[in-house]
This record gives C-alpha cells, sequence and structure tokens, in this order.
C-alpha cells in the first residue's frame, strides 16, 4: 500500500500541482502508515508482567527421588487351608476388611468337639463336687474311709482343670477361625496377588501385597555433605509431571552409607496426586544463603527437558530464557540464567508466545497478578 502511494505521489510531482493536492498526497501517505503501525501492535501478544528481585536464599542441589507409600506389606496367611477367595489387583480397601478366606471346615469341627468335650467335663465337674459333699459328710461319722474322700477331692481338681483346658483350647480354635480371613492391617489398595483360588497355601505363606496410596514420602538418597542444612519440616520443591511442588521435610537418617556416601531423606507427600512409584527430581539446600535472583512462580514455564522463562527486551519482544530452578519463597521462586533484578519477565498471556514475538502490556492483568 506504501509503495502505490508512494508511486503516485512522485507521479504527481513530477507534473505541475497545485498546494492543495500535494498536502493531500502527505496525508494520505501519513494515515496509511499509522493504519499499518496499529495493525502491527493489534498482532502483537497481550502480557502481563512483573519484574524480577534478588533476595537471601540458600543455594541448592536438584536430585532424583521416588515416590515410596509408608506402608507397603506382603500379607501372609496365618493358617493352613484352601484359598476359597481372595480380594482383586487394585481394590480400594479399609483398615480391617476381609481381602481374602481360607477354607477353615475342619476348625469349625474341631470347635464343636471341644464344645462336647467342655459339657462332658462340666459335668463331671457338677457330679464330683456333688460326691465330695457326701462323702464329706459320711467321713465326719467314720462311715468313709479318708482316701475315698481324699481320692474324689483330688479327681474333681482334674475335671476342673479339665474344663479350664477346654475352654483355652476353644479360644486358640476361634482364633485360629478368625485368622482363616486375612485382613487389611490399614488402609491402601491391592497391588499383586501371590496365589490365586483354589490353591492350599501353608501357614507364613504370602498371599498378597497391600500399598498404603494415602500416607506417601519421596525418599532422596542425598550427599551426606548437605546434612548439616537439612531441618525438619522445610519444604522443598518438587517437580512431578511438568508442575512444581512445595513438600516438608518429614524425617531424615543419621547414618550414611559407606559405599555411596549418601543418607535418606523423606518429604512428606501426603495428599497429593502422586502415584507410589513415580520419579520426581527435588530441590535440596547444599550451602548457607547468599544473594539471589527471584521470578514469581507463574514465570516458570515447565517442560520435560526444560524449563524456562520469558522476559521483555528494550524492543517490547519477548525473549526465551533458560533457567536452573532453586529454593521456593512464598509466591517466588529462586533461579539461575540470564535474568537479573528489575528484568520484566512474563506472568500471564505468555503461555504460547514464541521468541522473538512482540508483545504488549495489559496493565489490568498486570495489577491482578500483583494482587494474587
Amino acid at each position: 500500500m506504501k509503495k502505490s502511494l508512494l508511486a503516485v505521489i512522485t507521479q504527481t510531482l513530477s507534473k505541475p500541482m497545485s498546494s492543495a493536492a500535494i498536502i493531500v498526497g502527505f496525508a494520505s501517505l501519513s494515515l496509511a502508515s499509522t493504519t499499518s503501525l496499529a495493525a502491527e501492535a493489534e498482532k502483537a501478544a497481550l502480557v502481563s508482567i512483573d519484574f524480577a528481585k534478588t533476595e537471601q536464599v540458600n543455594p541448592t542441589m536438584w536430585l532424583p527421588a521416588n515416590v515410596i507409600s509408608r506402608r507397603n506389606s506382603p500379607l501372609s496367611a496365618e493358617q493352613t487351608g484352601q484359598l476359597l477367595w481372595i480380594e482383586e489387583v487394585g481394590t480400594q480397601v479399609s483398615a480391617g476388611q476381609v481381602i481374602a478366606r481360607q477354607d477353615n471346615r475342619h476348625l469349625t469341627l474341631r470347635l464343636a468337639q471341644q464344645q462336647a468335650e467342655l459339657k462332658q467335663y462340666q459335668a463331671d465337674v457338677v457330679y464330683l463336687k456333688k460326691q465330695q459333699q457326701r462323702l464329706s459328710t459320711l467321713n465326719q461319722t467314720n462311715h468313709t474311709a479318708l482316701s475315698e474322700l481324699e481320692r474324689t477331692v483330688k479327681d474333681l481338681a482334674v475335671a476342673i482343670n479339665e474344663v479350664d483346658a477346654t475352654k483355652l483350647a476353644m479360644e486358640q480354635t476361634k482364633l485360629a477361625i478368625e485368622k482363616s480371613e486375612i485382613k487389611a492391617p490399614f488402609s491402601g489398595s491391592i497391588s499383586q496377588r501371590f496365589v490365586d483360588e483354589g490353591v492350599l497355601v501353608m501357614s507364613g505363606s504370602p498371599v498378597l501385597q497391600l500399598v498404603d496410596t494415602h500416607h506417601l514420602d519421596v525418599k532422596i538418597a542425598a550427599p551426606i555433605t548437605i546434612a548439616p542444612h537439612i531441618k525438619a519440616n522445610d519444604k522443598v520443591l518438587v517437580k512431578w509431571q511438568g508442575e512444581l511442588l512445595e513438600l516438608p521435610v518429614r524425617t531424615w537418617s543419621l547414618a550414611g552409607d559407606q559405599a555411596s556416601r549418601t543418607f535418606d531423606v523423606r518429604l512428606q507427600a501426603d495428599g497429593s496426586e502422586m502415584m507410589a512409584g513415580s520419579a520426581v527430581t527435588v530441590s535440596l539446600p547444599k550451602a548457607a544463603s547468599k544473594q539471589a535472583t527471584l521470578v514469581p512462580r507463574d514465570a516458570l514455564v515447565l517442560r520435560e527437558q526444560e524449563t524456562f522463562i520469558m522476559k521483555i527486551d528494550d524492543q517490547d519482544t519477548a525473549q526465551k530464557i533458560s533457567v536452573l530452578v532453586g529454593q521456593g519463597i512464598g509466591q517466588w521462586i529462586s533461579v539461575t540464567g540470564n535474568v537479573r533484578a528489575g528484568d520484566e519477565v512474563i506472568i500471564r498471556g505468555g503461555e504460547r508466545l514464541q521468541a522473538g514475538q512482540k508483545v504488549r502490556r495489559d496493565e489490568a492483568l498486570t495489577q491482578v497478578a500483583a494482587v494474587n
């Protein structure tokens, strides 16, 4: 459009013209230029920004880690018997819920036999008590031998002991019947079955694996050199599936491994959406605090292979800056890269920006982001 107008004006100027015609030509050229600039401004991406700053933070190092269940137990049979039923893999169960059942008919028959024996011994006790009373009366009038009375007293004591022993045996049988049903010691999920229905399971044989899916830890093998900088309940950053989480330090080992020169650090991950067995990376403090550059968390763009921010240069152009993420402080996070305090970083509207793309600042979005 500019070229066609310039050609017209050139041709016009090469011919005799009035002053009014020349003014009209230049006005048309100025209008075309203004329209073109407005169109370019409309194409610029609308973003909100914030400014990087410096603050005292602890230097950190990123380490690989694994999400583990705090309780992961292979549950074994406590009785010998044929397995009649077992819960399916993946089933969520509650503490105390039956998850496997063995054939306990032989135990039921044993209990019935013991109940019959108990009645017999109880009848013996009743008879011998009456016999003792009769012999005691006769002995007072010398109508029976003392040895006969003593033998009855002994038989009564034996019968009473038989009653107690049978009751104890019955309780043991009832416990064995109860143990023929394997119950979940804690709430969780069935992750594996070692046997199937119909198998004769021996006492002590593993039957299934129960994993606590509610109480999770992030386990890190950390260098012994950073042990002095680890503190209980300190929150550290965890990178998982393109997200940054803040988790507290729950506990750590007070003894290191001589071969690897590492010690075990565990973060509390209760209530997170992570799954046991997932791989994550964790940022742990490695030295005393020092000055670092901080940017808002919303400025970070997390990808599988890298983490970067978008900052604005002097020509209002978005520049992609790869950074290493350090310690988080509230809504801010320390980064290492080509960014300095005072740099404008994009915190809203930069998700689909390309490096070198023109941007324009949205003051309303910037104010909302600042408030949040």
